[in-house]
């Protein structure tokens, strides 16, 4: 098969729509399939590349609200070629449909996560949070040829939007269990982060974002300061982007005179993470919402302690030590990180995602729609 991947972000860019794309991409590829990556200039390369059997042309898009804008020009080539399209939530999915039709060829939407009413709580304008709710709807209810949901939870928020379940496939992503295993070598956490070898580090690592979590982390962290053992401490090893975001963050750390059980360290690549996060003593994953939640997935791999929102996909994914919370209840996530002290974690059964189900999965879908 000739295969067109269309997506806003793809590595370098670092996410995790970006790490499934490539996972999409090598795995079919693998597979003898011709694939063709077409993205934005969004990871800082812009012009065709040819990466091992990949081409990827990363076009050069102009960018609304943080999201690339990806024309049907420039995809066109690329949809006459492919024999199925396969695009994701929002801006690549317009112009991927737009062209998929011209061509008379299939195109598969994932989608990620369905916001809907959290858009009102993730953006503090009312306008622009209904314009981004009415845009969320508007692209996910034209008329694909098939929509992929990454979750039980996605698909569920689909069907209430009204797209038929025999038109929806739950294909879960995957983690790769050659670097998120229990094996993994601790690192000096303690010491990245300029602690006591001797502190127990509950740890988050990710972007400052304003789905994520982390100011709600630092409202339950402020809550229980006075009654926590003084060998807990909490790090962070957070991206620098959205700079806003990262700024009122600190600030934050200083509002509530946290700066001696709070330590920053900037991002970190990628192959280093596992050595660091299985050194926590316990790791927190706060999200307001989660599509699929790669990190709460990589941690239980970790056999590292989670503490983790009932967000959204969260429960789907978690296992091994965990303590839920109520998702924005910073009341509730002191109560948990409390309990987590104590080591009154629950047990649940270990859970798999494996990369090359979802391939497999994904091939079966274009040739039944071919």
């Amino acid at each position: 098969m000739k295969i067109c991947l269309i997506t806003e972000h793809f590595p370098p860019h670092i996410g995790g729509v970006e790490i499934a794309f490539e996972k999409y991409a090598e795995g079919l590829s693998a597979k003898g399939h011709d694939v063709i990556v077409a993205t934005s200039n969004s990871g800082g390369i812009t012009g065709e590349k040819n990466i091992g059997n990949l081409k990827i042309d990363f076009l050069d898009c102009k960018s609304l609200f943080g999201h690339p804008i990806i024309s049907v020009e420039k995809i066109e080539k690329y949809a006459d070629w492919a024999d199925v399209i396969h695009t994701t939530t929002f801006t690549a999915a317009l112009p991927s449909l737009k062209a998929a039709k011209k061509f008379k060829k299939p195109c598969v939407l994932m989608v990620h996560e369905v916001l809907g009413n959290k858009w009102f709580a993730i953006e503090k304008n009312p306008l622009k949070a209904l314009g981004f709710l009415f845009f969320e709807r508007y692209v996910i209810k034209k008329k694909y040829s098939l929509w992929q949901a990454i979750s039980q939870s996605t698909q569920n928020d689909l069907i209430k939007l009204g797209i038929p379940e025999k038109k929806i496939e739950l294909i879960y992503h995957g983690i790769d269990y050659s670097i998120w295993n229990p094996e993994v070598e601790k690192k000096d956490l303690s010491g990245l982060l300029g602690f006591k070898k001797s502190d127990k580090i509950f740890l988050y690592n990710g972007r400052p974002g304003k789905t994520k979590g982390v100011f709600l982390l630092l409202e339950a962290i402020q809550k229980i300061k006075s009654t926590l053992s003084k060998d807990f401490k909490f790090g962070f090893i957070l991206s620098k982007d959205p700079t806003d975001e990262r700024l009122a963050f600190e600030n934050l750390i200083k509002k509530y005179n946290l700066q001696t059980i709070v330590k920053i360290k900037d991002s970190l690549l990628y192959p280093e993470l596992p050595g660091y996060r299985k050194a926590a003593y316990a790791y927190i994953v706060p999200s307001l919402t989660e599509g699929f939640g790669f990190t709460a997935a990589e941690i239980s791999a970790l056999d590292v302690p989670l503490i983790v929102s009932n967000a959204d996909s969260l429960p789907e994914v978690a296992s091994g030590k965990v303590l839920f919370f109520e998702s924005g209840n910073s009341d509730d996530l002191a109560e948990k990180i409390l309990l987590a002290t104590e080591g009154k974690f629950e047990t649940i059964r270990t859970k798999k995602f494996n990369w090359n189900d979802s391939v497999n999965k994904i091939e079966i879908i274009y040739r039944e729609l071919l």
